[in-house]
């Protein structure tokens, strides 16, 4: 039957009323001290800028269950957007029937959760208009030509290929390019396509190793690394000052087109991966060097597996943990840091007799090992000492092989973080390095290699990103400072400059 006016208006009248007694009961709530008044005022503040009844039949729920606790967990706040941008629950701990919907064999609820303080379309929507804004402004401001271009890359998470199409949608409908990746890809390559896309900006939508339930959005600048100041701020302040889901897209003709990237910037990835390798004779050789690797359900095996094989090296993988899966369910917690993330990889490594263990985090920017000692038996390395050892690996092949020598060493320099062992610091000083300590984050190291950049003559910045590693070496070595290597003692390192981020 049609669909009258009158039968229109009546369900008007319908759902106005049931949003009225939601919110008297929500603020009884409030009065009998269940509810924080912050909660409440962020309960009305979603309620009123809806765009469907989803949110409010989620919110019913929870309270005709009388669950205060999930309630205040979700709306005692706004979700912050911070320096690192978005890092919460996608899913709550009282998952709604609402949320629940259809069943997935993958056990993950068909929606996010409802909640101010929360990862969802609420806050990633809200999160990519700030972005997006301050990335049009920069690119008049600077008198560039052309739409920008924002990159994004997600991992194996629930919702983040969801929450990367929804910020796709977003980029475009306010005028500029999305290149998104067509399917799960790491942190360090996000970086690198940043800078090799020429793109103002770049999103990763990830929570690295954290639990199941949770999920993240890192916003990246031009040069490839995490935001920093100026751009930091002025990125915070616009994206608190929108509100809502709902804005108006600009017309069809001025909106940004989305680019699917894949195997051609993995191609170009791992081209300038293996100009790290400083004995390429003994890869030739193909020594019987066996190891194990397991990305942990994550990313990683997108680019480490193909990289071993191009070095021919023997890579077994962990069958069971190079499947996707949101849970991580063959691991307490999907953090490399810890020794029961490597257990089945140790085990499949003594099974075969293989001489390293590799694991990497879901998104990929952080590597546990396990190594053979002395006695021939496993053993877990911690961050510092893995970090260590490829600082004195480096070192020695770069003065062995003549790329450093005395004359030229005190434009070579090691950087880390406060918190990381001194011991790199006497191994640079053994070789006449310079060593560079900088505050505890990778961002911090990713600002260092962005004012090198910045310190080389103006010619060679123009054309910077298009040489090769040996030239970008010399050029280095000759007018700033070239990068050797980089880490923090949380297991995250890097020792190339055309990655912002731990590699």
């Amino acid at each position: 039957l049609p669909f009258t006016s009158i039968q229109f208006e009546l369900t008007l009248i319908s759902i106005f009323k049931l949003m009225n007694t939601l919110l008297n009961l929500v603020t009884k709530a409030e009065g009998e001290g269940h509810l924080s008044s912050a909660s409440t005022q962020n309960i009305r503040k979603l309620l009123a800028q809806a765009t469907s009844s989803f949110e409010e039949s989620v919110i019913a729920e929870l309270v005709a269950e009388g669950d205060w606790e999930e309630l205040n967990n979700r709306f005692f706040t706004t979700l912050a957007f911070g320096t690192g941008g978005l890092r919460g629950k996608t899913i709550g701990a009282h998952v709604t029937k609402v949320e629940e919907g259809v069943k997935r064999p993958d056990g993950r609820p068909e929606f996010a959760c409802v909640g101010t303080n929360a990862v969802n379309n609420y806050n990633i929507v809200r999160a990519t208009r700030g972005l997006v804004t301050y990335v049009s402004q920069w690119h008049q401001k600077q008198q560039r030509s052309g739409r920008s271009k924002i990159c994004i890359s997600y991992d194996t998470r629930f919702f983040s290929r969801e929450f990367a199409e929804l910020a796709a949608k977003v980029i475009t409908e306010h005028g500029c390019d999305a290149l998104m990746f067509e399917a799960p890809r790491s942190t360090p390559e996000l970086s690198f396509a940043v800078r090799h896309c020429e793109a103002t900006a770049g999103i990763n939508i990830t929570a690295s190793h954290n639990p199941p339930q949770y999920n993240g959005y890192k916003v990246y600048f031009e040069d490839g690394g995490q935001i920093i100041e100026p751009h930091a701020s002025a990125i915070i302040q616009l994206v608190e000052s929108m509100e809502g889901e709902s804005y108006e897209p600009l017309p069809k003709e001025q909106q940004g087109e989305i680019v699917l990237l894949g195997q051609e910037i993995d191609e170009a990835y791992m081209k300038r991966l293996e100009t790290l390798v400083l004995h390429p004779s003994l890869m030739k050789q193909k020594p019987a060097l066996k190891v194990v690797y397991t990305p942990l359900h994550g990313v990683g095996g997108v680019i480490i597996l193909p990289m071993l094989h191009r070095l021919g090296v023997e890579c077994l993988p962990v069958a069971s943990q190079m499947l996707p899966d949101g849970l991580f369910s063959t691991v307490k917690s999907p953090n490399p840091e810890n020794a029961e993330a490597l257990t089945l990889g140790m085990e499949l490594a003594n099974k075969e007799g293989a001489h390293l263990v590799l694991a990497t985090d879901p998104d990929d920017d952080r590597m546990g090992v396990a190594a053979r000692n002395a006695g021939g038996e496993l053993q877990l390395l911690t961050g510092n000492q893995i970090g260590a050892l490829m600082v004195w690996y480096r070192l020695t092949q770069l003065f062995s092989s003549g790329i450093l020598n005395k004359k030229n060493r005190g434009g070579a320099v090691i950087i880390k973080s406060l918190v990381t062992t001194d011991l790199q610091k006497v191994i640079a000083e053994k070789f006449g390095v310079r060593c560079v300590e900088t505050l505890t984050g990778f961002k911090y190291i990713g600002a260092k290699l962005c004012s090198y950049e910045e310190q080389l003559p103006m010619e060679l910045q123009v054309v910077y990103r298009t040489l090769s590693e040996v030239e970008t070496r010399e050029a280095r070595l000759e007018h700033s400072s070239y990068f050797v290597f980089g880490g923090e003692e949380s297991y995250g390192y890097s020792m190339g400059d055309f990655v912002r981020d731990k590699d």
